[in-house]
């Protein structure tokens, strides 16, 4: 991790370090376009000042050198020819016409007396008649390309100054920050090796808000679920170890006693069917709670039912069960409602929180309620039984948990499958209680078209 991430740090330093050159190139040439442009501009002044001296067929030779003159002050060398191809006058006419003092001064601007290159020729035209031809060319001005070339130069070296420094620069800071930002991802590795090797009390300090301190936070809440599940496996252990050594152990000394002639084979023979149908229990709890994960990949076999012929059929299954305690199980509403839904599904999550009421309730009894939320319908199922302390009620879904003050014989896999089914087909499901008061559960699942 700390590689790549280096690695794509050095790609955005070359990327930018070649930007700088193509920077500088784009800066070179635009100097050398600005002095071109500039020179054309200054010429096409001078030539403007060269057409100014043509009138009435004729050359103002004095007006003429000064312009002449002016363009040699540019570092120009210049021709004026007529229509004829003669010369009319020179740069070194012009030059020859000046004071000793004005001659010094120009030759130390540039070499007047030797040109760069050949003459370009400029015609020179007077109401759309040809009238010369201006050829100039550069004089030699040492002093002016100096001074370019010195330009060019400082700019090349303050630009690759200005990489070098940018250049380490970048690549320390991509080291550290490579290294800060891997470093959360590396102790991830180390707390999930950990995690694998069954220490399930490693913790994560969250060290941001961004999204490595959310996968780290995450990784707190896996630890803890795995730490809790864990926990439940051992329990179930202990838990199913207890619950088959008892019927076994039973079984055992029933079949003895039988065959010692101690007791009756008849009543034997029934305590061991008792035992037998317990066992038969315990694995069927196992099987639900795979039958319910392997729900997760299976097909839906959704249909279109009545949910109050659904429900009320449902009561009256259970209903002799509630009569053995003295308790009532009801059906609050009567509303026709008519919901798709995977029946299998829907059937066994609420008959599994209902037997889980009749279990811990001793008198008042169960009561179903059902209807419509915005875009879900909901089942309700309110009961007066011991109720489930506060604390515990985050737990009660988790798989093989059990409440410690309970002696119901179970595996604690019930609720576990109901969780399990509602995720299954989409929806939620809300608890509330009170100690000595009872329970209500409120399973909302999405409306489907009818």
């Amino acid at each position: 991790m700390k590689t790549k991430i280096f690695r794509a740090f050095i790609v955005v330093i070359f990327a930018a370090l070649l930007s700088n050159f193509i920077f500088e190139y784009l800066i070179i040439r635009d100097f050398d376009s600005y002095t071109g442009s500039v020179k054309e501009d200054q010429f096409s002044w001078v030539l403007a000042s060269v057409e100014g001296n043509y009138s009435d067929g004729g050359w103002d030779k004095e007006m003429l050198a000064e312009s002449i003159h002016w363009g040699m002050m540019l570092g120009l060398d210049m021709k004026l020819l007529d229509a004829s191809g003669q010369e009319v006058l020179t740069s070194h006419d012009a030059m020859a016409s000046l004071s000793d003092a004005m001659k010094k001064r120009m030759e130390g601007l540039s070499h007047v007396h030797m040109g760069e290159g050949g003459f370009e020729e400029h015609p020179v035209v007077i109401k759309g008649e040809r009238v010369g031809t201006v050829l100039v060319r550069p004089f030699q001005k040492e002093l002016l390309k100096e001074k370019e070339t010195a330009f060019k130069k400082r700019t090349q070296y303050f630009l690759y100054i200005s990489f070098l420094i940018a250049g380490i620069g970048s690549v320390l800071i991509a080291f550290l920050l490579s290294r800060y930002l891997s470093r959360p991802i590396t102790e991830l590795k180390v707390a999930a090796d950990r995690i694998a090797v069954g220490d399930f009390d490693v913790r994560m300090l969250p060290r941001s808000m961004d999204e490595v301190g959310m996968l780290s936070e995450s990784f707190n809440g896996m630890a803890e679920s795995l730490k809790r599940e864990e926990e439940l496996r051992k329990h179930l252990m202990a838990n199913v170890a207890h619950e088959l050594r008892t019927p076994l152990t039973i079984m055992k000394t029933q079949i003895e006693a039988i065959a010692d002639g101690v007791v009756d084979t008849e009543k034997g023979l029934e305590n061991i069917r008792n035992e037998n149908e317990r066992l038969i229990r315990l694995v069927k709890g196992i099987e639900d709670i795979t039958a319910a994960e392997a729900s997760f990949f299976g097909e839906m076999e959704e249909i279109e039912i009545n949910l109050k012929k659904f429900l009320s059929a449902l009561i009256d299954e259970m209903l002799p069960a509630f009569g053995e305690k003295g308790l009532e199980i009801r059906l609050i509403n009567s509303d026709d409602i008519r919901i798709v839904s995977d029946v299998g599904k829907l059937e066994k999550i609420i008959r599994n929180i209902i037997s889980n009421a009749l279990k811990f309730t001793e008198k008042g009894g169960v009561w179903v309620d059902y209807g419509i939320s915005e875009n879900d319908f909901f089942v309700e199922i309110r009961d007066s039984g011991r109720g489930i302390p506060e604390e515990e009620l985050p737990l009660i879904f988790d798989r093989y948990y059990r409440l410690e003050r309970t002696k119901s014989g179970g595996l604690g896999l019930g609720l576990a499958i109901v969780k399990e089914l509602i995720t299954v087909l989409g929806g939620r499901i809300e608890v509330k209680s009170v100690i000595g008061a009872g329970t209500t559960f409120k399973m909302f699942i999405p409306l489907k078209p009818t």
